[in-house]
């Protein structure tokens, strides 16, 4: 694991990779918003379109993004900022649709992730989308949200990616998750929202599969945490990666979860700079369908993940809190 984190050679590999990416440019998208009989906009909201979903013989993947609060308002663009630069890259190098809705406040009202589920829904009627593939991913609130939309709405999403979450909302439904995949990120540095928030709904989805609890490293510890399902061939394939690097590893066999959490020690709130340019991460997300893609978590995962949860640890924190 020490290869992981500690080269130079490698962060600055990372580096050139995150800063490669194209801002988000609001010009990439169309206005992809919720409107009511009279015209007005309830759910303003951009859609990328990938050029790929011209070709309606094959269906294209699409990623739902909740923003955080420092981008909550009605202008129907600062949702679309540099917080999601490196996930529109991704977004265009595997041809995925990318819809990014605005609230002008959290995701936790009902009846605002209904309206979100309801252009998910739109799309799925009126464009090329492979519902198979539909994934969901948030930072900070949006994570709070990303919580949110599984629990309410299971089996819609193939995977989901929360960062930095904030708590879900009072009728979170942990047993809604049990089959659906997920992956968490939160860094124990994280000054905004304490590591805790997270931490207690991993348990509570952990506890709804009648799993032990982990003991969490101390404030201080020096050392990630990762927790792993090994009877799973994607989890071993980080786990073997890992493992004998000071990682603190707790694997959970037998529980039948698709369900990891990786806690880095350090790297502030605005982590999902490095999450959205990690490779693997991405490799994991689309290996969710009903139909995979074939082959691609291991070989890219294998090739990228020294440099990608290097790039997490130093992700700087430089972006305004959310």
């Amino acid at each position: 694991m020490r290869q992981l984190f500690g080269t130079i050679v490698v962060c600055l590999a990372v580096a050139s990779i995150t800063n490669s990416a194209a801002a988000a440019n609001v010009a990439d998208f169309v206005d992809f918003s919720l409107r009511n009989g009279r015209n007005q906009v309830t759910l303003p909201g951009r859609l990328y379109v990938p050029p790929e979903a011209s070709n309606a013989a094959l269906p294209r993947p699409f990623i739902l993004f909740l923003h955080g609060a420092g981008e909550d308002g009605t202008n129907n663009t600062s949702q679309v900022n540099v917080n999601i630069d490196n996930l529109l890259a991704e977004a265009k190098r595997r041809g995925a649709y990318l819809y990014a809705p605005q609230t002008t406040t959290n995701w936790s009202s009902t009846t605002l992730t209904a309206d979100v589920l309801t252009m998910v829904q739109s799309a799925e009627a009126t464009l090329n989308v492979d519902r198979s593939r539909l994934y969901i991913t948030g930072l900070s609130n949006g994570g709070g949200g990303t919580w949110n939309m599984v629990s309410r709405y299971p089996k819609v999403f193939a995977a989901a990616l929360p960062i930095s979450a904030v708590g879900p909302s009072t009728d979170f439904t942990p047993s809604q998750l049990l089959d659906e995949p997920t992956w968490v990120f939160h860094a124990r540095d994280d000054a905004t929202v304490s590591v805790g928030v997270d931490r207690g709904t991993v348990n509570k989805v952990l506890t709804a599969a009648h799993v032990t609890l982990p003991s969490y490293p101390a404030n201080g510890t020096t050392s990630d945490f990762f927790i792993s399902n090994p009877d799973l061939q994607l989890h071993r394939t980080v786990e073997d990666l890992v493992q004998g690097g000071g990682v603190l590893e707790y694997r959970i066999p037998g529980s039948k979860l698709d369900f990891m959490y990786y806690e880095l020690t350090a790297g502030g709130h605005g982590i999902w700079t490095g999450v959205y340019a990690s490779p693997p991460v991405y490799d994991w997300l689309f290996a969710h369908a009903t139909v995979p893609e074939p082959g691609t978590f291991v070989i890219v995962l294998v090739g990228g993940v020294m440099f990608s949860f290097c790039r997490l640890r130093g992700a700087a924190s430089r972006l305004s809190n959310r």
